[in-house]
């Protein structure tokens, strides 16, 4: 890894990451985020003290946990790696202590055989009350897209445009995360996001579909009306006796004068003579 390399620039899957962990009685609220300079992770103590701690690392860090001559695809693996056990939980408060001032971290993958820590310090109760406000600003800015509704509906939430494919992806950056879900994902107070627009529904499609129906709708009347004629005809004559009569009686055979030829009843008939031969007595 280069001295001028930007580390940071691949710690983009941990943030806005929010989790919830319990450990004996004490819950935890754990942010984590990542600026310019440094990843940086959040822990609260839920309770009547309101206590926070505060962890980060920096490119030292950075180094001093993968090496220096690491390879960017095997940063960007290990970075993977700790946001995959951030969402499921796997992450505990080392050498936990109620007492102030204790030394105490966070663990990820406290069941590895390495698992990686964060130091923590515990923060000024001056110092934990700016940040909490500035983690409620970030809520309810958000909460303004949903017409100040804290926690977001089964309306906000665009349903199903994504393809198997990117729902099933790994890669989960700050590009690709939702804003709305603020009971998972909270905005780094460090940083300010875009808010990614709801999908528009096209109009000339809309257009399209409404016209194929209209003209189906006008087919089917016009096969309405012609099957209602033929019902009409069809009862007339059954219900009119002459025509009935005029439609069953069958049509009289054409006379043909007497004599007249049966090939061409214009022509006359040839009429043929009998040829007579004479016997032996005559002579």
């Amino acid at each position: 890894m280069s001295s001028d390399w930007d580390a940071m620039s691949h710690f983009t899957p941990l943030d806005e990451l929010i989790q919830v962990i319990y450990q004996g009685s004490a819950r935890f609220v754990i942010i984590s985020s990542v600026d310019d300079t440094s990843w940086n992770v959040h822990i609260g103590l839920t309770g009547g003290d309101g206590r926070w701690w505060r962890g980060s690392w920096t490119e030292k860090d950075v180094r001093d946990a993968v090496g220096a001559k690491v390879s960017g695809f095997l940063l960007d693996s290990f970075v993977e790696k700790l946001a995959d056990t951030f969402v499921k939980g796997e992450i505990s408060i080392g050498d936990w202590s109620s007492a102030a001032g204790a030394p105490i971290k966070l663990v990820f993958g406290s069941q590895a055989k390495t698992p990686i820590s964060v130091p923590l310090q515990e923060l000024p109760p001056r110092e934990a009350a700016a940040y909490a406000t500035k983690v409620f600003v970030e809520i309810a800015l958000q909460a303004q897209s949903r017409k100040c509704s804290l926690h977001p509906t089964s309306y906000d939430v665009p349903v199903a445009l994504q393809t198997p494919a990117a729902s099933s992806s790994s890669s989960r950056t700050h590009n690709h995360r939702s804003p709305e879900s603020v009971d998972t994902h909270h905005h780094s107070p460090n940083r300010t996001k875009g808010k990614a627009k709801a999908p528009e529904a096209n109009p000339e499609s809309h257009n399209r579909s409404k016209r194929k129906a209209d003209t189906a709708e006008d087919e089917i009347q016009a096969l309405k009306a012609e099957l209602e004629k033929t019902k009409r005809q069809n009862h007339a004559i059954m219900t009119t006796p002459a025509k009935l009569l005029s439609v069953n009686k069958p049509k009289a055979a054409t006379s043909r004068a007497k004599g007249m030829s049966l090939a061409n009843p214009t022509k006359k008939a040839r009429k043929y003579k009998p040829i007579e031969f004479a016997s032996d007595e005559d002579e």
